[in-house]
């Protein structure tokens, strides 16, 4: 038999006291006695333990006042007898819920009647070792174990209270015993009463309880519903139980008890009292069909049913659902509405639900499992809801996790709930959780939810954290958790087999005593400092300790060494003593206010660790209360004459907008350090005519952030300028300041120590950028960079070779930017058995191998591209090959004065910079008016002809939004609101773009284009290629090019298609270029109507009727001409005849010159013959007259006037142009319209000769 080691250790004693009485003589026989008389309890337990129920015995019995519950102490037994006896005397054996319960149990039972008795309780683990349950179900969460118990040996799964020593088991603390143990009697302690009590808790969403129909579940004549509920609301509807569909049922309408009825919701009987939120309520609802009926609350009548509304529904209703699919729905269900409608669930507890007494009568006594019992066994399937206590906790035996041990459950079952523990001692420095599944493959994906809590038992909805699972594995880990109990409730939501839970901790040592260490005073430095430790990290560390007494709130308490030689590390904690041999972290330390931590039960100890190069070594807390803070200098070799100090940096007093500090321009404010949560207001007067206002950080350790609003005080969230920097060396700067008072805010979501703020006035500044890519070089930062809204400045870079890690970083300024970076990274593929990781080792270990590993290269093209927000952006490009990668940054908003870098370096495999394989250049590509029409056509999404605000980028869905209206300045020629599509092209195909387009599609990224196929291509602007061709080669490189664009100028006209100089919208025929008006409306160009002011019908119609005049004068002719002998009639037809053609072709007497004084025309003096003559003959040219037939008969003149107006104005014409007036070359011939807009045309061979009319006009 296993016997307990305490135990054992007692027993070995006592019979070595039994030899003593028998080697003894009768001198010693008072004091065998004696010692016989301490052992009573092991003399008693062999003729005095009773075994069988039935022979057990009341000895004591009392009432504990703390919770009026009555104890009866038994006779001696072993535990399973103890325990059936219990039940029938209507208890259990005793259930310790804490510390005062345990003392009064000890201090009343243990030694009565001046006996030692042993005590047994009703905690066991005999079902599963290791999970301790209570007699009465009550989960078991408090514990007192004593030293090293419970031992769980053998059959040890019975715990007692010790009555006195054993070993190191002190009395009144517990230890596990076998069911009858030998050696001693163990007395059972009879705690009355009904045990534990079970609810369950529905969610009000979901959870509810169903149970299949039978014929018991039936009523007709009379019904009595009672339940107790603990309603977390009062809104709405919520059903307590409901029969079937629509059938009768018991619900919460807002506060009052309701009575289902009928299907109508609004015509159940409601009760004339309400329930309490918060609290159990009893209800109860009567009916008797057709009679009447009534409601009670917590005992009290809460209104009557009348006889109408006294019906008890079969729940036969027929609801939609339940008639589609097919169901009966008639099953009962409890925390939701019937079946014909899966809502309206209860939110809250829920317990002792009965229908018609013990009809069916639902105490839900499992307190485990996913189904539950009434009275008759009839079974009810819990879906979701969670078992608890009455007060809310939730229902599981706990199971303590020792730490740096594994646990395995070797079964967890889904719907099942399950309590972990572990006791967290003083100086925790760590605790982290582990847990995965062992099971077979199908386990790995296990899902399960692990919630935490500190000093209180969690619940999945009351909780300190929730555990992330991932393929069945769970992390977790707290830092300086506090003293105390840790938590643990895991559901699984599968069942899981062979499941670890490993609880990994730290503990530091215990801090020495004040008198061990050295304190420092503020401000006040201790010299000549001496460290000597034994050499390298196997060796051990030395180290010095200090203390600081901190009296007032600090804002950042930091100690630091410098000086003398060697190498001292240096540490800093708020709870003890930093351990150099327990690890360090390194870096600024969080706040010591962070809340989380105290959520999640961690202490707010903060720690900061320095381990730099020599002794030049700094760390800091930050939001330091008052209390005493642990300093440890340490070296693992030595360290010489260095000097310690401790500096203070006090709250700061400008944490409000009305206390900020002004800063004078031009002159630093600090030193200054900042947390998260503290903010600290400063403010400038901006005077009038200020170019620009700077505001910068400097000097400073870190992460901090500025803001800045102009009269009003920033936020985070509201503001003018910011700058989100990384580190502690933010800068907002900005043009064009306006007057009156700015406010800063410096604040951090992190922390920062030795800042100093300045505010300037400075010369404007201007970013000066051309749009040509600037190259960038490794690890040189370039800065001042500017980008508006919506515009993009290009970068490259040239890696010469294969690098193992491209970085571009942009940061500091103001403004929003995206980040774009395109090249190519490689892939390497291995072969002829090589594999990554022989490049790391020697050649004994690759079995003498030597020589370049093979392998290939395989290039990727790449593209990534950066978040929107702020200016701080890193793009990492891992294994990018050589050659050239683009940058583009583009402004989101308008962002000022940021900064880029580029950083790479070489591979680490050995591997020949690649040879970029170039892809052929076209031959040819799109005109400009091809891309306009194909880009236009995309965008003119409703195909209306218009690009509409919400096509250009401005629209809500757009990711471009913020550019639109730049994009509609743009474009928007005449400002409609509207780009046409001629805007459109005009932008276009501007000389500038038709160039960089065409150019980018020809060059396909190759930086240059065939000159001949460059010149070949359609233009529409005219350029001079030859002019900008620098290096006279075959060859249009990007700089001609840029160039070419700087001299080029746009000569096409999206609103002149003919191209003859006219807008469309002002020239009658635009489609041609000869043409542009039509004076006579004609529909015949001037240039080629020979009278243009006169429509060609009034001509036609006027040559019709001279034509006729002639058929006529020259038929008198003939019929003159035959009279030979009348030589007065030959003389008379000649001269009409000459009148005729005189009145046709001769000019007007207005326009002859005139003699000097005289008004007579001077007819001697015309020329004898027309100066021009039209190149092609028209049959409506008129031959040259001679001067001396200009004597024209007046009255044919007004015969033809009065016949032909038109006709004979366009004959006898107007004055002559001025000789000075200068006309236009048209055909080569010098010709001007005179007067303006008559359609009367001059024209003169020589400039200084007097104009002639132009025959025909």
């Amino acid at each position: 038999m296993h016997v307990d080691t305490a135990d054992s250790q007692f027993t070995k004693s006592l019979i070595r006291e039994r030899q003593l009485v028998f080697i003894m003589k009768k001198a010693l026989l008072l004091v065998s006695l004696f010692l016989l008389s301490l052992a009573s309890p092991l003399l008693g337990a062999s003729s005095g333990q009773s075994t069988n129920a039935g022979e057990m015995e009341v000895l004591h019995t009392a009432v504990n006042p703390a919770n009026n519950h009555t104890y009866h102490l038994l006779s001696a037994s072993d535990w399973e007898n103890s325990a059936s006896f219990a039940r029938s005397l209507g208890g259990f054996l005793t259930t310790v819920d804490d510390e005062a319960e345990n003392t009064w149990l000890f201090d009343t039972f243990s030694s009565y009647d001046n006996q030692s008795r042993h005590l047994w309780t009703g905690l066991n683990d005999a079902n599963m070792d290791g999970q301790y349950r209570w007699h009465d179900g009550t989960p078991f969460l408090y514990r007192n174990w004593g030293d090293a118990q419970p031992s769980e040996g053998g059959d040890e799964d019975y715990v007692h209270i010790a009555s006195t020593n054993m070993g190191n088991i002190m009395p009144g603390t517990w230890n596990d015993l076998e069911n009858n143990p030998q050696y001693f009697p163990v007395y059972g302690i009879v705690e009355v009463g009904p045990g534990a009590d079970f609810s369950l808790r529905f969610d009000g969403e979901n959870d509810h309880v169903i149970v299949p129909h039978d014929d018991n579940l039936s009523v007709t004549a009379n019904l009595t519903l009672t339940a107790w509920v603990f309603p977390y609301a009062l809104e709405g509807q919520q059903f307590i139980a409901m029969k079937g569909d629509y059938g009768w049922g018991m619900y919460l309408n807002g506060g009052n008890l309701a009575y289902a009825s009928e299907y109508s919701l609004s015509r159940h009987p409601v009760s004339n009292l309400t329930v309490t939120v918060g609290e159990w309520n009893h209800v109860m609802v009567t009916i008797e069909d057709g009679v009447g009926g009534g409601f009670s609350i917590n005992g009290h009548d809460a209104g009557n049913i009348s006889a109408e509304e006294a019906m008890i529904p079969n729940g036969d209703f027929g609801s939609n659902d339940c008639f589609t699919e097919g169901d009966d729905c008639d099953e009962f269900y409890i925390g939701r509405m019937g079946a014909g409608c899966d809502c309206n669930h209860f939110g809250g507890l829920i317990d002792n639900v009965s229908v018609n007494g013990l009809q069916s009568q639902w105490m839900f006594s499992e307190g485990e499992g996913n189904l539950t019992t009434d009275n008759t066994g009839r079974q009810g399937t819990i879906i979701g809801a969670d078992w608890v206590m009455p007060d809310g906790s939730i229902v599981a035996q706990a199971v303590e996790l020792f730490q740096n041990e594994d646990y395995l459950a070797e079964e967890l079952l889904e719907g099942s709930t399950y309590l972990f523990f572990t006791e967290i001692e003083a100086y925790t420095r760590s605790v982290q959780w582990n847990a995965f599944t062992f099971g077979d493959e199908d386990q790995f994906g296990s899902s399960y939810e692990v919630y935490v809590a500190f000093d209180r038992i969690p619940s999945e909805w009351d909780h300190d954290e929730v555990i992330n699972t991932q393929w069945g594995y769970s992390y977790a880990d707290w830092s300086w958790p506090e003293e105390g109990t840790m938590w643990f409730v895991l559901v699984p939501q599968s069942d899981m087999f062979d499941f670890n839970i490993f609880l990994q901790s730290q503990v530091a040592d215990p801090p020495p005593t004040l008198d061990e260490m050295t304190e420092l005073q503020e401000s006040i430095a201790i010299t000549n400092q001496e460290l000597q430790g034994q050499g390298g990290w196997n060796g051990e560390v030395a180290a010095n300790y200090y203390y600081v007494n901190v009296t007032a709130p600090l804002a950042d308490l930091r100690i630091q060494t410098y000086g003398g030689r060697g190498d001292v590390d240096l540490a800093i904690s708020s709870y003890s003593p930093p351990d150099p041999e327990n690890g360090f972290s390194i870096g600024l330390p969080e706040p010591a206010d962070d809340s989380s931590g105290e959520n999640m039960g961690q202490s707010t100890v903060e720690e900061d660790w320095s381990t730099g190069q020599g002794n030049d070594e700094e760390v800091h807390l930050f939001n330091v209360e008052p209390g005493i803070y642990y300093i440890t200098a340490y070296s693992w070799r030595n360290a010489r004459q260095f000097t310690i100090v401790a500096d203070f940096v006090y709250q700061p007093e400008n944490v409000e907008p009305s206390d900020a500090i002004v800063l004078t321009p031009g002159v630093e404010y600090g030193l200054l350090s900042g947390y998260d949560g503290l903010s600290q207001y400063f403010k400038v007067n901006v005077s009038t005519g200020t170019e620009r206002l700077v505001v910068d950080l400097n000097d400073g350790d870190g992460e901090a952030a500025l803001y800045m609003r102009q009269e009003q005080a920033p936020t985070p969230s509201t503001f003018d300028h910011h700058s989100t920097m990384e580190g502690a060396e933010d800068r907002i700067a900005f043009n064009d300041p306006t007057p009156g008072w700015w406010y800063i805010l410096l604040t951090t979501e992190s922390a920062f120590t030795g800042v100093n703020i300045v505010a300037e006035f400075a010369d404007r500044y201007v970013w000066d950028y051309d749009g040509t890519p600037i190259e960038l070089y490794n690890d040189e930062r370039l800065d001042g960079i500017s980008t508006p809204e919506g515009e993009t400045v290009s970068f490259f870079v040239n890696l010469e070779e294969p690098g193992n890690i491209l970085q571009i970083t942009t940061s500091g300024g103001s403004g929003d930017l995206q980040v774009q970076v395109e090249g190519q990274q490689y892939e390497l593929d291995f072969f002829d058995g090589f594999f990554p990781g022989d490049l790391f080792t020697d050649g004994e270990e690759t079995s003498g191998r030597q020589g370049r590993p093979n392998m290939e290269v395989d290039p990727q093209d790449v593209s990534i591209t950066s978040g929107r927000t702020g200016t701080n952006h890193v793009v990492t490009i891992e294994l990018p090959l050589n050659g050239r990668f683009d940058i583009h940054v583009t402004g989101i908003s308008d962002s000022e004065e940021y900064s880029i870098v580029a950083t790479w370096d070489r591979s680490d495999f050995p591997i020949e910079p690649v040879d970029p394989v170039l892809p052929e250049q076209p031959t040819s590509t799109d005109s400009c008016i091809e891309q306009a029409e194909r880009e236009f056509a995309a965008q003119d999404l409703d195909e209306s002809g218009l690009l509409e605000t919400n096509e250009l980028g401005m629209g809500p869905d757009d990711p471009i939004t913020s550019v639109g209206p730049r994009i509609l300045m743009m474009y928007d020629a005449n400002e409609d609101g509207v780009v046409e599509y001629r805007e459109y092209l005009q932008v276009n195909c501007a000389c500038e773009n038709e160039l960089r387009t065409s150019f980018d599609a020809l060059a396909i990224g190759q930086g240059s284009v065939a000159l001949d196929v460059f010149e070949a291509h359609d233009w529409l602007n005219s350029y001079s290629f030859d002019l900008v061709n620098i290096d006279d080669n075959t060859r249009l490189s990007s700089d001609e090019l840029e160039l070419l664009i700087a001299v080029c100028e746009t000569t096409y006209d999206a609103f002149d298609g003919d191209g003859d100089g006219v807008p469309d919208e002002e020239d009658a025929f635009p489609d041609d270029p000869d043409e542009s008006r039509d004076t006579d409306g004609d529909g015949v160009g001037d240039n080629a109507d020979f009278a243009a002011s006169v429509s060609n019908d009034v001509i036609y119609t006027s040559f019709g009727v001279v034509f006729a005049i002639l058929v006529i004068a020259l038929l008198g002719m003939f019929v003159r001409s035959n009279n030979d002998s009348d030589p007065m009639a030959t003389g008379k037809s000649w001269d009409d005849e000459l009148r005729l053609e005189q009145a046709i072709n001769a000019p007007s007497m207005t326009d002859l010159p005139l003699v000097e004084g005289s008004s007579t025309p001077l007819v001697e003096s015309m020329p004898t013959a027309s100066p021009y003559t039209t190149p092609t003959a028209s049959p409506y040219d008129s031959p040259s007259v001679d001067a001396n037939a200009l004597n024209m008969n007046d009255d044919l003149i007004s015969e033809l006037t009065a016949t032909s107006p038109a006709v004979v104005g366009s004959i006898t014409g107007g004055p002559a142009p001025d000789p000075t007036l200068m006309g236009m070359m048209l055909d080569g011939v010098e010709t001007v319209e005179f007067p303006p807009e008559s359609g009367q045309l001059w024209i003169r061979t020589d400039m200084d000769a007097p104009w002639n009319r132009k025959e025909g006009f």
